[in-house]
């Protein structure tokens, strides 16, 4: 016993023991000894013994030659544990979650599991795995009333920052389920039927590979030696003991649940058993074991009781007596999650005057509510009367998003949010922009989104299939764009390269181009967009470039000037010109598309800070540089491999053209169309020497206006709007 527990301590035990031998020889051969300075040596290691004895039984014990093969945990007290969120350790418990609304809680293990076999079985390198847990998980009222479950979590990182609190359980957000990239094995135990993630019930015990929707799954409970299945509540407050087994050898992931007491055993049939190639999953040099949990509005604490793991070869067994079950127990009997007796009594009694008073005040209520309706309904006909009648009602774009559920949000902004949505009769997937009824810009966005796109229709713009109003809210729905945003694919690491290689990248700044050639010069009117920048480039299904979000758009008639007198975009996209006179044209749009096919040719944000100088550097100014050292080409995303020399010299010089100091220098979107197809050459004339330090000038144009024009509507590059 004293040799396993000092394992998990930095003591030699070799000395320990060697002092433990001189000591007793001396001891018996003369106790003059004693006064010898080498001996009280040894004595002190002696004195370490009982010392070692009192120390908690929380310990990690490491197998021979590799620190973290082996660790046990008969209780926490925050040794060797990395937590955030809600996770917390107190009186020998690790609590992941307390109760509160829409938490979540993480907790792992410090160090790094090696992951790396020097055996390779059935293709597999990874080695073989065991651990087992204690858990229990206490409701706020009772079991039909619970919250979220949790789930032990094997992953390439410690930090789900990201991850999303209620379904998601804290492991995944909900545009990136499913991505390989996610190195995530997860075995969650789950206390909510989620239909999205196709969940069997709200009962179950399921394993999960990068995604919420599990391999397999099967309703909690254990088999006995006879074969027959005894169904467990993961609700019920009680401990359970959970065992998960990796094979590498048959590559057979086994996953068993039983309730724990100190006669608890492992029931001899895995409930779940699963073929799994784990090297396919995880990386092989650093690999995290941990949990992960979460509440919704529903509320419930997640507890870690003991834990045990062990890599090649099966988890030691948790010590019953040095576990914290009457703190469980204790907890479960604070929360009461048993009303008493006389509940319904106590609420029938207090609900009859309750409705009495509700039945005298009904009449006024009444009487309120028909006058705010029909004011309500002259300000719709109103409404109407401006921009048309409502082409959605609210029922069915709330039923669309399920009640505007956060695992529908596709993303938020200053104006509000965006959800996906199904639409209830049609079955048509759209995108639904919920306008933030707090922010003025928003209604103003709105009524310019209403006017402008709902009249515009063109190939490379997003189309917006009509609007609702409801009482404050103000709702858009536009056609579904599945393959989200380029900026998603220039500067994130969700996706890979492989989607978007140079020929794909020129056909999207030509859509581009497309699309802001009908903007200017094609439609009825002239439409100035104010806005463009990559983030508001959407790609559908065939990754078509699809210009969106015209809230800032301002319209024109052919032949006229504009007459918007606020700077209006995005730094690093506006023009020189727009931030000192606030006037915004078509060339104002000219010089944010110049800007755009330089990012998407380098890869790099149109604003970014110099790593050498911590200085900020415009895209432009770097280009600009690069061609004046004789290679322009140096600027191109190094992830591109296969571009065509002379269309990203084109792409690169003509965003430079674009986006010249001089608006009169900047071509129209009718030649710049000609330039992409090859119709028209670049001006013979045009040379880096010929042109000016873009950058600075726009820079220094932003601080003059800065100071004498506050009345802007602006959004940070590294927010979006």
């Amino acid at each position: 016993m004293i040799i396993d527990l000092l394992a998990g301590y930095s003591i030699d035990l070799s000395k320990l023991c060697g002092s433990i031998a001189s000591f007793l020889r001396l001891a018996t051969s003369s106790w003059t000894g004693m006064d010898h300075p080498w001996c009280l040596l040894h004595l002190q290691h002696l004195l370490l013994i009982p010392l070692l004895l009192m120390l908690p039984a929380s310990r990690t014990t490491g197998a021979s030659g590799d620190r973290y093969g082996e660790f046990i945990f008969d209780g926490f007290f925050g040794n060797d544990l990395t937590m955030d969120g809600e996770a917390v350790v107190s009186d020998g418990l690790l609590r992941l979650t307390s109760g509160q609304n829409r938490s979540e809680g993480h907790a792992f293990y410090t160090y790094p599991l090696n992951f790396t076999s020097d055996i390779v079985l059935n293709g597999s390198s990874v080695p073989s795995f065991s651990t087992t847990f204690v858990f229990a998980i206490l409701p706020q009222f009772s079991a039909s009333l619970g919250g979220h479950g949790l789930a032990f979590v094997l992953s390439s990182t410690k930090e789900l920052l990201t991850a999303l609190p209620s379904e998601y359980l804290g492991l995944l957000d909900a545009w990136n389920i499913g991505n390989t990239s996610n190195h995530l094995l997860a075995v969650e135990l789950d206390t909510v039927q989620s239909f999205e993630f196709a969940d069997i019930d709200s009962n179950h015990i399921g394993i999960d590979v990068n995604s919420l929707v599990s391999m397999d799954s099967h309703t909690a409970g254990y088999y006995t030696t006879d074969g027959e299945f005894n169904p467990l509540s993961l609700n019920s407050t009680k401990p359970m003991q959970v065992w998960v087994d990796y094979d590498s050898k048959h590559t057979i992931l086994n996953v068993t649940i039983a309730p724990y007491d100190s006669m608890s055993t492992k029931p001899s049939r895995p409930l779940l058993s699963v073929p799994c190639k784990l090297s396919s999953i995880l990386p092989t040099t650093a690999v995290y074991a941990g949990f992960s949990s979460a509440s919704g509005f529903r509320k419930s604490k997640h507890y870690i009781i003991g834990w045990s793991f062990k890599l090649n070869g099966e988890a030691a067994a948790l010590n019953y007596s040095a576990l914290s079950l009457k703190t469980i127990q204790a907890q479960a009997q604070q929360i009461g999650v048993h009303r008493p007796h006389g509940y319904k009594t106590i609420v029938c009694i207090l609900l009859l005057p309750t409705v009495a008073i509700s039945i005298l005040a009904s009449a006024v209520i009444v009487k309120v509510h028909m006058k705010r309706r029909l004011k309500a309904r002259k300000i719709e006909l109103d409404w109407e009367k401006e921009y048309g009648p409502p082409s959605f009602t609210y029922k069915d774009l709330f039923a669309a998003t399920n009640g505007f559920k956060d695992h529908m949000l596709l993303g938020k902004g200053g104006f509000g949010s965006v959800f996906k949505g199904l639409l209830p009769h049609s079955k048509q997937i759209v995108a639904i922009k919920q306008v933030s009824p707090e922010s003025k810009q928003g209604m103003k966005e709105f009524m310019a989104e209403i006017i402008i796109l709902g009249h515009l229709r063109h190939r490379n713009l997003v189309q917006l299939f009509g609007y609702c109003r409801h009482k404050q809210q103000l709702i858009l729905v536009y056609e579904y764009m599945p393959n989200g945003s380029l900026d998603c694919y220039l500067h994130t690491q969700h996706h890979t390269t492989t989607n978007l290689f140079w020929a794909r990248r020129f056909h999207i700044i030509k859509g581009i181009a497309s699309g802001l050639l009908y903007l200017h010069e094609e439609c009825e009117q002239v439409v100035i967009h104010r806005d463009i920048k990559s983030s508001n480039v959407l790609l559908d299904n065939e990754m078509n470039a699809r210009l969106g979000d015209f809230g800032l758009a301002r319209s024109h008639d052919h032949g006229v000037d504009a007459h918007t007198t606020r700077v209006a975009g995005t730094w690093g996209y506006i023009a020189p010109e727009l931030a000192r006179l606030g006037k915004a044209t078509k060339a104002t749009d000219v010089f944010a598309f110049g800007v755009l096919i330089m990012e998407v040719a380098c890869g790099r944000r149109p604003i970014w800070v110099n790593t050498n100088n911590g200085e900020p550097l415009a895209l432009a100014d770097w280009v600009l540089t690069a061609w004046q050292g004789g290679s322009i080409t140096d600027t191109v995303d190094p992830r591109l491999d296969d571009y065509v020399e002379e269309e990203i010299e084109l792409v690169l010089k003509l965003g430079l053209l674009c986006s010249h100091p001089s608006p009169n220098a900047r071509p129209c979107m009718r030649l710049v169309m000609q330039y992409l197809q090859r119709d028209a050459h670049l001006p013979s004339d045009l040379e880096p020497n010929n042109l000016l330090n873009i950058g600075l000038v726009q820079d220094e144009m932003h601080d003059q206006h800065a100071m004498s024009c506050p009345a802007t509507v602006i959004t940070d590059l590294s927010k979006g709007r």
